[in-house]
């Protein structure tokens, strides 16, 4: 018959890309020769197809984009305020296990998707493990517990004493003044310091420092003098020193010129309080002899004194007077003399505790 094939050829047809220049022409033609040999040997036949590179497509939608779970009802109501801004949102049909997925106008539906959860499984058998403390190992005791039921399991844990770490950076500077360590009821005064107060264990703001507050009487300060044989005193000056914030014993410094005769003594004497009953805090004595001699002053006191009493101490809060007088001790014969010109008295107040 006319349609019987004379012969039959099984085809094996292998497919190249053949690499084009950008600049050569496109391949628009190709041709299939295909020839048998007379010793019956198949021939091999290379075909060379056109290949033309496209434009870039548009960029293919976001994989499915889950936003939880709906019925049936409230997949269909959405679906009336979904747009192509919500192109690839997903959603998990509860009453189907259909997954809902939206192309930018409908649902595409995809069936089964959710299998029917099963039962739920035996508890799971928990116990403690191992306990690391910045890395290491703890191989003390410590306590877990472990609560709950039906997947819902809480762990309790229940530290050590924690070894003790290596010290923290140093925290930010706090204010002393208002420090639980500070007496607050005692402000401070310019020039104040802290002092610790044995009796409430605070620190009390108190005149600080260790330097000396003088007051000094220069020459001006005295008179000139001529006295008679019979005259015993004469008052030179008064140094009136008001009230102080801190204690405070008195030291002296200075000199008064003095001239009497042969067999004659004249001192000089500073009284705290009064001129002629006050305690004696200073003196200075002078020689018996005769002519002008300059009488060095120094402090005095009758009884001991040490660091742990209160001898010849002006407490804070007391104004004070000291008088300076020079007083003949001896000698009935002749007048005696003070004169002005090298005198000089300083007084120190020394601070104590």
């Amino acid at each position: 018959m006319a349609d019987d094939p004379i012969e039959r050829l099984g085809v094996e047809l292998e497919v190249y890309g053949i690499p084009q220049a950008p600049d050569a022409p496109p391949m628009t033609d190709t041709y299939l020769h295909v020839r048998r040999r007379q010793d019956g040997a198949a021939a091999r036949a290379v075909l060379g197809l056109p290949a033309y590179q496209g434009e870039q497509g548009p960029p293919g939608r976001p994989g499915a984009i889950h936003q939880g779970e709906r019925t049936t009802a409230e997949l269909q109501a959405l679906a009336t305020a979904l747009g192509n801004e919500h192109t690839s949102w997903a959603y998990r049909n509860t009453d189907t296990n259909d997954q809902y997925v939206w192309t930018g106008q409908q649902f595409v539906i995809y069936h089964g998707v959710y299998g029917t959860p099963g039962p739920t499984g035996p508890a799971p058998v928990m116990q403690p493990g191992e306990l690391t403390i910045d890395g290491e190992r703890f191989d003390g005791e410590f306590g877990v517990r472990i609560d709950g039921g039906s997947g819902t399991y809480s762990v309790g844990i229940d530290l050590p004493e924690m070894p003790k770490g290596d010290p923290g950076d140093p925290g930010p500077s706090g204010s002393i003044y208002d420090s639980v360590d500070v007496n607050q009821g005692i402000p401070p005064a310019p020039g104040d310091v802290l002092a610790y107060n044995a009796e409430s264990g605070l620190l009390d703001w108190t005149s600080g420092g260790n330097w000396t507050e003088e007051y000094v009487v220069p020459p001006s300060g005295f008179p000139d003098v001529s006295k008679t044989a019979t005259d015993t005193r004469a008052d030179l000056c008064v140094v009136t020193i008001p009230a102080k914030t801190f204690a405070y014993r008195l030291d002296f410094v200075g000199g008064v010129d003095v001239s009497c005769r042969e067999g004659h003594q004249v001192d000089i004497e500073i009284r705290q309080g009064h001129a002629t009953t006050g305690t004696i805090v200073g003196i200075g004595r002078g020689p018996e002899a005769a002519g002008w001699f300059c009488i060095p002053i120094r402090a005095h006191a009758n009884q001991a004194v040490d660091p742990t009493n209160r001898v010849g101490v002006v407490e804070p809060g007391t104004p004070i007077s000291l008088y300076v007088a020079a007083v003949k001790r001896s000698g009935v014969l002749w007048g005696w003399n003070v004169r002005k010109d090298y005198a000089q008295l300083r007084v120190r107040l020394m601070r104590v505790k």
